[in-house]
């Protein structure tokens, strides 16, 4: 399971560049497995049923779709991608997804690194590492997943202590990455992925009571500071830190834009994938107003605006609670008596993506990090909360040892 994936990351960074092979090698990795036990998922299938929901509508979406080939296709790579992370939450325990995302993040690191290529960002005026990305962003991201997993190898769940020092390099060899990336975006929802980490961690600490009460209170005084920090002008003021413009790098432009797009069809959408397709002049005019020159891999910058374009407000009510759930399990799951390392590295790896989905598309593209991860971290929480509730139902004997969540 561990060179399943490390392997798969590498697939989700440059499966652009390895062509198909990669993607078949992909599926090799988790599809067998489910051929083989199908009971993997047919068991317990209620929240597998609505993680395949909105793959399945925008695969459906082919038949309004304005590009129904471009939609088809896409929508069973999504669907597929979302399959094989729900595959994975079932045959991988959270430590190994921890080492495997590790060195997988290594390999894509390092074959960055070598790769050594820089770019001129047009909005930031800038220049850039992106390595063997097209985009400073997803080499950021990549390298704020590789600090994540190192922190959850190296402190969470405590390896042999070869395997945390090797946590460590790693964890700063992919800090010196995204540094040279200069995306602010993936640094400031790393800070605060690792704050949700070692949050979590203290609160696991408490009587499961205070814990609940604590987890209420932090919330409120979280939601106080944000709001507080708007009306103050922090949020422009840790811009500024970062040089970074009100607009953030373009991207409120784009999202005004999308709305726009999206409200000329605002109840089924364009087709999933659909808009972003070669000789679509309003495409076309967003690629060239951005210096798009190859005109692919760009997106509105917010996955419920792209999900209004391309599956209007039926893709927006589905993906809303999809993104809604990864604030929602974190909580839930915290609670719990029983969670352990495992539940707090879902907790983080939820809101890190909950607070990407606010700028960026992490799952809701084929052959992501995201769309794999996602499906995985929602199915796991669920079935720690399913086996929270039997451990109440069954309280283990005086001479038995006790089964925890992981």
């Amino acid at each position: 399971m561990i060179p399943a994936i490390a392997l798969s990351m590498m697939v989700f960074a440059y499966s652009v560049i390895f062509g198909p092979i990669s993607v078949l090698m992909f599926y090799g990795f988790w599809l067998p497995a489910f051929l083989l036990r199908p009971q993997l998922l047919l068991r317990q299938s209620g929240l597998v049923i609505v993680l395949l929901l909105i793959p399945f509508v925008a695969t459906l979406s082919m038949f309004w779709s304005q590009a129904p080939s471009t939609t088809m296709r896409a929508g069973i790579q999504y669907g597929t991608t979302v399959f094989c992370g729900l595959v994975a939450a079932r045959l991988v325990s959270v430590s190994n997804l921890m080492v495997g995302g590790l060195l997988g993040g290594l390999l894509v690191l390092l074959y960055s690194w070598f790769n050594g290529s820089s770019a001129y960002d047009v909005v930031d005026g800038t220049y850039t590492f992106v390595g063997a990305f097209g985009s400073k962003n997803q080499l950021g991201y990549f390298a704020s997943l590789t600090i994540l997993f190192a922190i959850g190898v190296g402190i969470i769940f405590r390896a042999i202590w070869g395997l945390r020092l090797l946590a460590a390099l790693i964890g700063l060899f992919a800090a010196q990455v995204l540094l040279m990336s200069d995306s602010a975006t993936s640094v400031l929802t790393l800070l605060f992925a690792i704050g949700i980490v070692f949050i979590a961690r203290g609160l696991f600490a408490l009587p499961e009571a205070l814990r609940r009460l604590t987890i209420l209170v932090l919330m409120a005084l979280g939601l106080a500071i944000a709001l507080s920090a708007v009306q103050l002008g922090a949020f422009d003021a840790i811009l500024s830190a970062f040089n970074k413009d009100p607009t953030l790098t373009g991207r409120t432009y784009l999202w005004n834009r999308g709305i726009t797009i999206g409200g000329e069809n605002p109840f089924l959408g364009l087709g999933y994938n659909a808009f972003w397709i070669h000789d679509h002049p309003p495409a076309e005019e967003l690629w060239r107003e951005f210096y798009i020159t190859g005109r692919t891999g760009f997106h509105f910058h917010n996955t419920l605006i792209e999900a209004y374009v391309g599956l209007g407000m039926l893709g927006v009510a589905i993906m809303g609670l999809l993104t809604l759930s990864l604030l929602v399990f974190p909580i839930r799951v915290m609670m719990n008596r029983h969670a352990t390392g495992g539940a707090i590295m879902c907790a983080g790896l939820s809101l890190l993506f909950l607070v990407r989905s606010t700028v960026e598309i992490d799952y809701f593209t084929p052959y992501t990090a995201g769309s794999f991860l996602v499906p995985f971290l929602l199915l796991k929480m669920s079935d720690s909360r399913r086996l929270e509730k039997t451990l109440k139902r069954k309280p283990a004997q005086p001479n038995q040892p006790r089964i925890v969540a992981v």
